[in-house]
């Protein structure tokens, strides 16, 4: 009778010490969740990179939660995984518009997966775990701990009709669709948003798990021409006493437009450039989106005058490569004027560049 009664004993120790057991070593967990973890990169067509967000691997087979606004406009999508694999098609499984959650799926089996665990198993003072990636440090771990389960109307801007997890480990923008896990490493929540004053915030994973098995099927745009943006140091002096202003303008193959004046728009001269008889033969294609861009051309026009300036400079030294001026009564006049200019200059360069090919 007394050892069925010990058994009894050491049974119900073993239950609760199960449900209460200590957290896993944290390097481990946070390890675990990094491998499971994915950066989202969105386009708006052609390669232009539109925004930065994060996913997290739920099932082994390729099933993917991520931020809902980073994919609804969007016309291109890539997944890339910490093993440094990349898959350029995805396919929408699910959204939920008022969580801001969608689960999307690429073409892989035998990925790192998270288990999904429930928030009804937190309290305020647990661990908790992020990773994220933000201000192009991708792949960033953090900790802090659980706050409170809030309702959406307490929060600005989230909306109304849904539970939101409160927590202290620091996310910042690029971090929306990250995963939120407990210090078992089990998904809890999947992250939407942050702010300055360190609270962040999360969806339940147990209020969006049935994304996982939706049926939309809705195939996203290939997203192989997507790259992420190339923060570099910007060149010391010494590194750019060498550089050739004629031959920067001679390999340019984007130019992006930009002005300093009310009197002058953009679109304006990109107009002026399509209508000039030797654009097409530069191969210079004009972007609206700097950071894909080789060269720079800013238009100003100083005060009180009829004087249009351009100036042209190598977008991602600053190097000043060319200038100009015009002189004409309104924008559009002197845009055709500009356009004239510009490509006069390139392509006198490239044909002397020719030339001298010729006679070595």
């Amino acid at each position: 009778m007394r050892s069925r009664v010990s058994g009894v004993i050491l049974l119900v120790a073993a239950s609760l010490y199960g449900q209460n057991a200590p957290p896993a070593n944290s390097p481990d967990v946070l390890a675990r969740i990094t491998e499971a973890t994915a950066i989202i990169l969105a386009g708006e067509g052609a390669g232009r990179l539109s925004s930065i967000s994060t996913g997290v691997v739920v099932r082994p087979d390729g099933v993917v939660l991520t931020a809902y606004h980073a994919l609804k406009n969007a016309r291109e999508v890539q997944v890339r995984l910490r093993s440094g694999e990349t898959f350029d098609r995805a396919v929408l499984l699910g959204v939920d518009e008022r969580r801001d959650v969608a689960a999307i799926r690429i073409s892989a089996v035998n990925l790192p997966s998270l288990p999904i665990g429930s928030a009804q198993n937190t309290r305020p003072g647990d661990l908790a775990y992020a990773v994220t990636n933000s201000n192009n440090l991708t792949w960033t771990a953090t900790q802090g701990i659980f706050s409170a389960i809030r309702v959406a109307d307490e929060v600005p801007g989230a909306g109304h009709g849904y539970r939101m997890l409160q927590f202290t480990a620091p996310v910042a923008p690029g971090a929306s669709g990250g995963p939120l896990a407990d210090s078992r490493g089990e998904l809890i929540g999947i992250i939407t948003r942050g702010n300055a004053q360190g609270a962040a915030f999360a969806v339940p994973v147990e209020a969006v798990a049935g994304l996982l098995d939706g049926q939309l099927n809705v195939a996203l745009g290939d997203g192989s021409a997507l790259q992420l943006p190339n923060y570099q140091q910007a060149p010391a002096s010494r590194g750019l006493a060498g550089a050739d202003p004629k031959q920067l303008l001679r390999v340019a193959k984007t130019a992006f437009i930009r002005t300093r004046t009310m009197f002058f728009t953009p679109e304006t001269l990109e107009r002026e450039f399509l209508k000039q008889s030797g654009y097409g033969a530069l191969g210079l294609t004009l972007v609206r989106d700097p950071r894909l861009a080789d060269l720079a051309i800013t238009i100003d026009r100083p005060l009180f005058t009829y004087t249009f300036t351009y100036a042209v400079t190598d977008a991602k030294t600053s190097v000043l490569l060319d200038t100009g001026k015009v002189t004409a009564i309104d924008g559009n006049s002197a845009a055709g004027k500009i356009a004239k200019d510009v490509i006069a200059r390139l392509t006198s360069l490239r044909q002397e560049e020719k030339t001298t090919k010729s006679n070595r």
